[in-house]
């Protein structure tokens, strides 16, 4: 027999929510913008799920997912995981969901394939992305899965809030106003944020010590001197540059702009 705690539980799931989903890559500021919307009272979740979206009981999957580890988290109107990763399937027809908001974000490439191969040698020294070339293909691949999908979502005439991963440190409140308005969220996002049960856990996203600050931090660009073939990285400046012009073209603010 079913307790009352399991019941309540599969009552609130089923409460519609919306759902805030960021489309991205690894090192590009994720865990901040996370943990930003996560600190707001309306949204729940800070981290990556990773989980896929395929159908409508994927969004109640994300709840799920989320109140499961964070049991002492409250039900939200709002919930935001982030997809770093194309082994995650993200099917567009969910993103056209009303009750669906698409962020997309993208950070430059040799910055970010300095970040993650420097993540990988302090924490996972055995991992393939340690190694450039493998971080680079990896970049890739997710620039043009975030491509295709932004293709897809503007075939359909769905809309989707882009902006550069530096911004969020730059321009914060700028992003977050945006986001406040996209999203319909009620209140102002705080440019300070909580710390929670899994900030700078293993796993769990960022882990060096500026998550913990609570505040936005202005880090000191490191860049290590990485052995990695030109014409590979000429791919990745390629693909990120036609990347980003067709985000920028079609993003709602640009929609905006022209109707304004």
């Amino acid at each position: 027999m079913e307790s009352v705690r399991d019941i309540l539980l599969k009552t609130r799931l089923l409460t519609p929510s919306k759902h805030i989903l960021l489309l991205s890559h690894m090192r590009a500021n994720s865990t901040l913008i996370g943990h930003l919307l996560g600190s707001h009272r309306d949204v729940s979740g800070y981290y990556e799920m990773h989980i896929g979206y395929y159908s409508w009981k994927s969004l109640i999957n994300q709840k799920l997912h989320f109140h499961q580890g964070d049991p002492g988290e409250p039900f939200t109107k709002y919930y935001f995981d982030k997809i770093l990763h194309s082994e995650h399937h993200v099917n567009v027809d969910i993103l056209s969901h009303d009750n669906v908001i698409t962020l997309i974000c993208l950070r430059e490439p040799l910055q970010t394939i300095n970040s993650i191969v420097k993540l990988y040698r302090s924490k996972h020294p055995d991992d393939d992305f340690t190694r450039p070339e493998f971080a680079a293909r990896y970049y890739i691949e997710r620039a043009n899965t975030i491509l295709c999908i932004a293709k897809k979502l503007v075939k359909q005439k769905e809309s989707y809030y882009f902006y550069d991963a530096k911004d969020i440190i730059d321009k914060t409140q700028d992003i977050l106003t945006d986001i406040q308005t996209y999203s319909g969220l009620k209140t102002p996002i705080s440019t300070r944020y909580r710390k929670f049960d899994k900030t700078g856990a293993r796993y769990f996203g960022d882990s060096s010590e500026y998550i913990h600050s609570g505040v936005v931090v202005k880090k000191t660009s490191e860049t290590l001197n990485l052995d990695i073939d030109s014409e590979l990285l000429d791919e990745c400046n390629r693909v990120y540059r036609e990347c980003r012009e067709y985000l920028l073209e079609h993003a709602w603010t640009s929609c905006i702009s022209q109707t304004a």
